[in-house]
């Protein structure tokens, strides 16, 4: 999906859990784990330019040392969501946080997860992840293999993740026991299905799922690598 962060055009850019995709606008990265055990990303760390092995719940850098943090998809992985969050705004002046919605972790396989995250107006509410998978890997392989599904997902990027841009102190996590999601509210479940694209939207990201489906992933990582993209 394209991401709507918006990174400044100057100043030093962190990216914490870059993994195996970081960011071309990056300029450090932090991965709290080295080695070949991808359990928890989608391929072979990548050492492209400064690296950082740290804990992100305490992370080795001065106050303000950066313009802006990248949190893409290492939210939910947290042990303490809140300390991250305080450690973020300690680091640095804005970011981007990222993560699965609670509908994406009840659908796909991702047992390391430990949090369930929501968006209550800028507020990132988070809530114990359940043990139980009842779709096993069914949508993992929906989302790699058939063009339909995912051409789905892609048009209803709302309801599969959760996006925050945050400024300053304006970064809010909160910690329940039980999910703020309205699942029995007709209203509510109305709203979460409305599209989210317009035709000519829906038209562009059709052939793209189509082209993307048909080529295979390690060349999808070379054109991003060309392009100078995250996600292609």
């Amino acid at each position: 999906m394209k991401q709507k962060l918006n990174p400044p055009a100057t100043g030093l850019v962190l990216e914490i859990g870059s993994g195996d995709n970081p960011n071309p606008r990056s300029n450090v990265l932090v991965d709290r784990f080295l080695g070949s055990d991808n359990r928890e990303r989608g391929g072979d760390l990548i050492v492209d330019r400064p690296f950082v092995v740290a804990d992100a719940h305490h992370l080795p850098f001065k106050e303000g040392a950066f313009a802006y943090t990248i949190c893409s998809h290492i939210l939910e992985h947290m042990d303490d969501p809140q300390q991250f969050a305080r450690e973020l705004q300690r680091v640095s002046k804005a970011g981007y946080i990222q993560s699965p919605s609670e509908i994406a972790e009840r659908l796909f396989h991702w047992s390391f997860h430990r949090w369930y995250v929501n968006l209550e107006g800028d507020t990132l509410v988070l809530h114990p992840k359940e043990p139980a998978e009842p779709m096993g890997e069914l949508f993992d392989y929906l989302y790699e293999y058939n063009p339909a599904y995912y051409f789905f997902q892609r048009s209803m990027p709302d309801l599969f993740w959760i996006e925050r841009e945050w400024h300053g102190s304006d970064l809010r996590v909160d910690v329940r026991d039980s999910s703020p999601l309205p699942l029995r509210d007709p209203a509510a479940l109305r709203a979460l299905a409305q599209p989210r694209l317009g035709l000519s939207q829906l038209v562009a990201l059709f052939f793209s799922t189509l082209l993307t489906r048909l080529v295979r992933a390690d060349t999808r990582k070379r054109i991003r690598k060309l392009l100078g993209r995250s996600y292609v």
